[in-house]
């Protein structure tokens, strides 16, 4: 497991700026957070066979927050988000409006700043962010909650990460327990990595760093950081996809035959209905799209929406994270389309200077509430979600069509037999399994069971496996929650017909990771170096 500095200082992120008030340096200190080239903008988005119930999301940093908020306000169509380094829906509460509690949106949730005391996300905050959530949801600014317990939510969190730190990951754990079930939500938190999307579309054969990618435990650069587990670079859009999904395909990324295409995002900003230039809600003139060959096709694909980081925007680091941070190559064989939007820097009004996602209200001015920029309404939330809606094409879905999930295999020539689902320990963490397995023909329900130590055996002297599965659970993945680190596992999964006749199953094993170690990272955004809880320059990090 990388965990050395690289040799060489990551390139600077752009020269601090002079700072003439508080909220400037606020400002200025938030904003920190192989494919053919793209074609030329085409304008329009193109139009697909896209079954918008199958929608994802993923974000890293602002992109976090951003994915999150995404994901509340579109909960009826999106079945999944992924977190990277990110924090719990409206955390910048009421002070959100047009920006202007910027200071203590940074203290409560990013924390890792000793220029901004961090200030606790507390009981009172969750509380605020339950009920404005719940309250919003009635009021129509968000999609009905009924619609969210179905959602799958995957959380990273590297212990190097020195700028969003670790509570704040928590936090966002603890909100979404609220409103999803635990078998739906993986937290993986145990290893070094900074401040950084992972990838494993970066790394050589030998398990090197690429030219946009630092190793694990470094901050800077693009953002991109590689993180080995027994070798092997750690794989988090796969991890996140196929928690998602089901088990998929990857396409090694000089083997990609798909379409990189940008387009024209000025075509869907509005603000009170009215055609605006994007850069007046701080977005770029273009976003970009990867389209697998088989869905320009016209076959039945999904669509997941990939938001970048702070200075992640193409216009900072040109295509590296469309091209690295490892969506494409499992999007090519398994009929998925990656959308990702762009954001822009502003030096005016709203003030961005550094391309990060709205997650703190900059957008929000006038007569707008606190948290507008968090709802459906919001102008980039609004504004990505026209792009979703543009790239579903009604007319592709006629009737006799399949939607993705339904080219499983069906063939009503001959009886179909119903088997036992093929499972496999997709992550580990020190308290988590998670587990997946394709669908299978005629299967009404799934039940996984784990082997209980210390029971009486069976009738028939055989150890004995205890369902840990909800009844009727229809899922092709489950997180099995409250485990001891460090410890092996056993299970088996099995599937049902609406009879209620159960198959076999095999048996697998998984052991938990041990816990983190109790690392206090800290990072100076205004000197864009590794500090101590002091605010003073260091190179110490956790092994």
């Amino acid at each position: 497991m990388a965990t050395s500095p690289l040799e060489a200082s990551p390139r600077k992120m752009g020269m601090p700026l002079l700072i003439g008030s508080t909220l400037f340096t606020a400002v200025l200190a938030v904003s920190w957070l192989a494919l053919p080239e793209a074609e030329q903008a085409q304008g329009t988005l193109p139009k697909l066979n896209l079954d918008l119930l199958e929608t994802t999301a993923s974000g890293i940093s602002s992109g976090a927050f951003m994915a999150t908020q995404m994901a509340v306000a579109h909960s009826d169509s999106i079945k999944g988000v992924a977190v990277t380094a990110g924090g719990p829906y409206f955390c910048a509460g009421k002070e959100s409006w047009s920006g202007a509690g910027l200071s203590k949106a940074i203290a409560r949730c990013m924390q890792g700043d000793p220029m901004f005391p961090v200030s606790a996300i507390t009981e009172d905050d969750q509380r605020l962010m339950r009920e404005t959530t719940q309250r919003w949801a009635k009021e129509g600014k968000i999609d009905p909650l009924d619609r969210l317990v179905r959602q799958k939510v995957w959380i990273f969190h590297g212990y190097n990460d020195g700028i969003v730190k670790t509570p704040v990951s928590n936090a966002l754990e603890t909100y979404y327990r609220a409103f999803v079930p635990a078998h739906q939500i993986f937290h993986k938190r145990e290893l070094p990595a900074a401040h950084a999307q992972i990838s494993a579309a970066c790394a050589n054969s030998e398990n090197e760093t690429g030219a946009s990618c630092n190793v694990c435990d470094v901050t800077g650069g693009n953002f991109i950081n590689v993180c080995s587990v027994d070798k092997t670079p750690y794989d988090a859009a796969g991890m996140a996809l196929q928690f998602f999904y089901g088990p998929m395909q990857r396409t090694a990324s000089d083997q990609l035959k798909g379409k990189l295409l940008s387009f024209n995002q000025a075509l869907y900003t509005l603000m009170d209905d009215r055609k605006i230039k994007p850069d007046k809600i701080s977005m770029a003139g273009e976003g970009y799209l990867y389209v697998p060959q088989s869905c320009l096709e016209g076959k039945a694909c999904r669509l997941h929406i990939a938001f970048h980081g702070c200075q992640q925007n193409a216009g900072k680091i040109n295509m590296d994270f469309v091209k690295s941070a490892g969506y494409n190559e499992w999007a090519e064989q398994n009929h998925l389309v990656v959308l990702f939007p762009q954001a822009a820097s502003s030096a005016m009004l709203p003030m961005n200077p550094n391309a990060c996602w709205d997650w703190w209200g900059y957008n929000d001015t006038g007569d707008r509430h606190a948290g507008h920029y968090a709802t459906k309404n919001g102008f980039q939330i609004a504004a990505v979600w026209r792009m979703v809606q543009a790239l579903a094409n009604p007319d592709e879905r006629e009737e006799g069509k399949q939607s993705a999930d339904e080219q499983v295999v069906k063939n009503p020539a001959h009886e179909i037999l119903l088997t036992a689902p093929v499972a496999q320990v997709l992550d580990v963490s020190s308290s988590q399994v998670l587990l997946t397995w394709e669908a299978v023909p005629n299967a009404a329900t799934y039940r996984v069971y784990r082997l209980m130590p210390g029971l009486d055996p069976g009738d028939k002297g055989e150890p004995t496996f205890l369902m840990v599965t909800p009844e009727d659970f229809t899922g092709t993945a489950y997180v099995d929650d409250g485990l001891k680190e460090k410890t092996l596992y056993q299970y088996r999964v099995t599937a049902l017909d609406e009879a209620g006749k159960e198959t076999s199953a095999s048996s697998l094993t998984a052991q938990t990771s041990g816990l983190p170690p109790a690392c206090d990272p800290y990072y100076s955004m205004l000197m864009e170096c590794t500090v101590d809880r002091h605010g003073l320059p260091t190179d110490s990090r956790c092994p």
